[in-house]
Formats: C-alpha cells, structure tokens, sequence
C-alpha cells in the first residue's frame, strides 16, 4: 500500500533539483530500486533518452510532434521508448501523436515496485488508453510486448525500453464508426443517437467576432442514449464484449426481421363500441408506419450485440449469458460461428457477416401479461381481487405467486364479469394464445373445488387497418376445479407489430395499446349450481410459433 502511495505522492522540484521522496527505510528501498543508491538524478525524461542512442529515432518522433517540452517539464511520466530496432520502418502521419507517441507515454510512474505484489496494473495512457503492465515468471511486458530488464530514472519519471512498438487500437466505438470498416450500416445507427452540448463552464472566452460575440474555445459534452442504457462502448475505463455485424450482416439481418416489424401509422378513428371494446382505424403504408417499422427493427437487430466484460462465449457459468439488454442466452457459443475477433482497446470484437440470435431467446419472445397488474386492465360487472398463492402447494405453479379473482357483481346472465388485458410489444407474427387459470385452493386450502365456463375475444388490427374484435372464442372446456388450467385460447398470425420495447422515440409516438384479450365469463342461468362465474386468472401467454 505504502509503494502505491509513493507512486501516487512523489513529486519533481526542479527548484530544488532533487527527486522529492517519502520518508523511511521505505525511501531507501524504492531509491535503491531505481539504482539512485544515494545519487539524485537531475536530467529530465527528454535530456535522459537524448543521452542513449539506441532511443534516437524515437527521440526524433517525440521532437517532431512538440512533445520534447512536454517530458521536460516538472509533470512526472513514464516514458515506454521503442528501441531503434523496433522503430525501423516506422512512419509518421497524421496519426502519430495520439496514436504512437501519446500511447507510449503516461502519467506518473510505473515501475517492478508496483507489481511486487501483483501481476498486473493498468496503465493509463495520454491518449486515454489503458494498457496492462505485467510481470509473469520475472518477465514484464507493456501491452504484451517484451520490455526491457533495466528502469532508467529521471528527474520527472522513468524510462522503460521496449522491443517492439505497443499496439494501438481503437476502443470498440471507434472500430465500429471507422470509415472502410465495413459496418457502415451499425455505425450509421448508433452515431445517430450521438448529441454534443456546448459546455460554456469549461469552454474559455478567447475574445469576440466582428459582431461583438463571445468567441469561445468550445468545449462539448458527449452523451448517447443508446450508449448510455446498453453499453459505454467509448469508455476506455469499460470493457464489453460485442458482436458487431458487417454490413452483409447487416443486411441479412434486415431480410430475416423485416417481416416482423411491419406496423400501422396514423390513428384516422377511435372509438369506444361497447362497454371497454375499442373499435379504432389507423393509416397503413404511410411515412409514420414506415418509419416506426425501420426504427423498431434497427433497435432489435442492436439490442443483444453487447456483453459485459471479457466474455468466453464457450464457457460461461451455467452455460446461459446475458446479454446487456437482459435478455438470456443458452448455450451461447453458437453465437460466435464463423465470427473473427478483432482486438480493441476496451474489450473485444467478433465481427460477422451472419447475427446468429435465435429470436425466442431474443425480438421474439413469449409474451406473459400477468393477470394481476393494473396497467392496461380493464373490467365491466366484476370485483376485481388480487390474490396471493404464496402460503399453499400452488406457490411454484402459478406465475409470480400472484392471480387475480374475478367475481360477477350481478346474477344477470347477460352481465357476465368481464376482463381485458393488453398485450404488449407483439410483433407481425404467429402466437398461441393461452390463458392461465388458478383454483379457489391455489390462495386458500381447504375451500371447495369449483370451475366456470369462459368466452375468449381477441382484438387486434386487421390488414385493413382496422381494430375490431374476431368472432367469440368458446373455451374449450372448464377450467379444473382442483389444478392449474392451461387453456389454449387461438393461434393467431398478428398482421402488424405493435411494439414498444426500445426506450427511444421515434418520429411520433404509437397507440401501445392495439392488441386485447377479452376474457368473458360464460356460465347461463340453469348451469350456475355446475359452474361459478367466478375466474381465477393468473396470466396470459402468448407464445411465439417460430417458422
């Protein structure tokens, strides 16, 4: 702990021309380290590589870019210098500064002392990067290349040699955005979420134009909504595992989802039939439906491409991995075949021509509407109560140990209790339909069996643009007074998606409310001593037929 202070503490006077040093008989051993045995090294980092020939062509980039006034100052450096020979065939560009010089240089000092007691550090670079430092079986190494046995102190830090130049590479949002890297289409997606805000506090007034406005040397805040819920990809201090897609990819992508996302536009009418049965018209093929179409696909070919951390996709406990979004994935390597990885500098990439997710793990999951949430729930001559199943031999049979019991407020046969419920994020798929009831024991034990009769209506738009409800579905028997009724309700294909999952906006807002199930007692006058008009509903299911 006490060598991490140092590190941090130690400071350059050149005022008083000595290397400034905690006191102690810690002192002596970081001293004796250093090979300072009592002598203060007075030459700065420049004067010190100046002075070794074998640094000479890195000398000769360092003075080119103007970073020679900047390793001679009292600011403390460790300077990881390319020998010659590994500077042989090097070219300068426009690039050198940030991406050779400054990755070759850092701030404070990092020596064998901080890895005493562990076989890693990472080292912050002034380009922002991060690189390891490690020593394995008494060999160190900067970013995996070989580095040099002797530590050569200076004034303001230390010099470490290296064998080999230390790789650079962009961090995974700047590999996806690179142009000619061939994931224009990913890249075109993600940098449209990218918003800069004029930052007037940290910005400084360097004067004003000829109209008599402040000039600024502007500074701006970067933020990204998507980013920001799914993964700091420009976060050097993150580290993600991504699937990126190729353009190919990409736009095999788009073939196989397209379908799926087709939706309705503009709401032309809305009105109420009857009771709580909506019966509303939208526009089809028009520039809204278009665009919320294309927007819902692209945040669903996105959604599950980032992974935290360095993942290995083979080997993940309990085989399943999720992935930032937070949707499940078994077995996970599949994912990766016939993906190359490429290296970055906070994380990893696999890059693919073919996104492998197998849509129920994730756009195109069963949807579970639990009876007991309020939000889109309607009813009509019922009483409505939440019961719990926790405390009887139903707790791990019925979905979040919680139904909802349903009662007739009238004896009226033609007022039968009534519940509807939304059914949120469906897409232009194929689903069965299922309902999930409970019996009277699953809250209470003890209580008599009973069972009722249900008529099932499912509204939804039509082709034509249209909200209606189909004909009556007629359960197909009674629910079972003693066990879980699972009973199956249709199988529908939904012509347009009605979906809602991304956390964006899009051009203008959906109704999200455009598919309902409604759920009708059917019990007649002479059958109430056989069946209650009573329901226990403990969910809905709509499960996705994969074709």
């Amino acid at each position: 702990m006490k060598d991490i202070m140092k590190k941090i503490m130690i400071k350059i006077s050149f005022a008083a021309g000595a290397l400034a040093v905690m006191a102690g008989c810690q002192d002596n051993l970081w001293d004796e380290h250093y090979g300072l045995n009592g002598t203060v090294e007075t030459r700065n980092l420049m004067q010190v590589l100046e002075s070794m020939p074998e640094y000479s062509e890195f000398c000769s980039v360092v003075k080119r870019a103007g970073l020679d006034s900047v390793l001679a100052t009292d600011q403390t450096f460790t300077v990881w210098a390319p020998d010659n020979k590994a500077m042989a065939g090097y070219t300068v560009n426009a690039e050198t500064k940030s991406q050779f010089l400054e990755n070759h240089i850092s701030r404070y000092l990092y020596g064998g002392v901080d890895l005493a007691d562990t076989s890693s550090v990472r080292v912050k670079m002034l380009n922002g990067k991060s690189q390891d430092y490690a020593r394995e079986n008494g060999n160190y190494t900067f970013a995996g290349v070989p580095v040099k046995a002797e530590e050569i102190p200076a004034g303001n830090g230390l010099v470490h040699g290296l064998s080999r130049i230390a790789p650079f590479y962009y961090n995974l949002y700047e590999n996806i955005c690179q142009e000619g890297n061939g994931t224009d289409s990913l890249a075109a997606f993600l940098t449209s979420f990218d918003e800069y805000t004029f930052n007037e506090e940290k910005s400084t007034a360097i004067g004003k134009n000829a109209s008599g406005q402040i000039v600024y040397d502007s500074i701006f805040d970067f933020n990204n909504d998507w980013l920001r819920r799914y993964g700091h990809l420009h976060s050097e201090d993150s580290v993600y595992t991504m699937i990126v897609p190729s353009d190919e990819g990409w736009k095999k992508s788009r073939g196989r989802m397209a379908e799926y996302f087709r939706t309705f536009g503009e709401t032309l009418k809305d009105t109420v039939k009857s009771l709580i049965i909506p019966d509303r018209e939208y526009a089809v093929s028009t520039a809204l439906s278009d665009s919320l179409s294309e927007a819902w696909m692209k945040q669903a070919i996105c959604m599950d491409l980032v992974f935290r951390k360095d993942v290995d996709f083979s080997s993940v406990p309990g085989d399943s991995l999720a992935s930032t979004s937070g949707n499940v994935f078994h077995h996970p390597s599949y994912l990766l075949a016939g993906a190359v990885e490429e290296p970055v500098s906070n994380g990893r990439i696999w890059k693919t021509d073919d996104l492998l997710h197998k849509p129920e793990e994730s756009w195109l999951k069963t949807i579970v509407v639990e009876a007991e949430n309020t939000s889109g729930r309607e009813s009509n001559y019922a009483v409505i109560s939440s019961r719990s199943s926790s405390a009887t031999l139903f707790r791990d049979s019925v979905s979040e140990q919680r139904f909802i019991e349903v009662t007739a407020t009238s004896e009226n046969p033609r007022q039968q209790p009534i519940v509807q419920f939304t059914v949120p994020n469906t897409l232009a798929a194929r689903y069965n339909v299922y309902c999930v009831f409970a019996p009277a024991c699953a809250y209470m034990e003890g209580v008599e069996a009973d069972s009722t009769k249900v008529n099932f209506y499912l509204n939804y738009v039509h082709e034509d643009g249209r909200m209606y409800e189909d004909e009556v579905i007629v359960g197909e028997t009674p629910t079972n007074g003693s066990t879980m009724t699972k009973m199956f309700v249709t199988q529908i294909k939904l012509p347009y998606a009605n979906y809602s999952e991304s956390p964006f906006s899009g051009p203008e807002t959906q109704d999200n409310d455009c598919v309902k199930l409604r759920v009708q007692a059917n019990v007649a006058r002479n059958e109430t001593t056989k069946y209650t008009r009573t329901m226990r509903i403990d969910c809905l299911i709509f499960e996705p037929v994969i074709e």
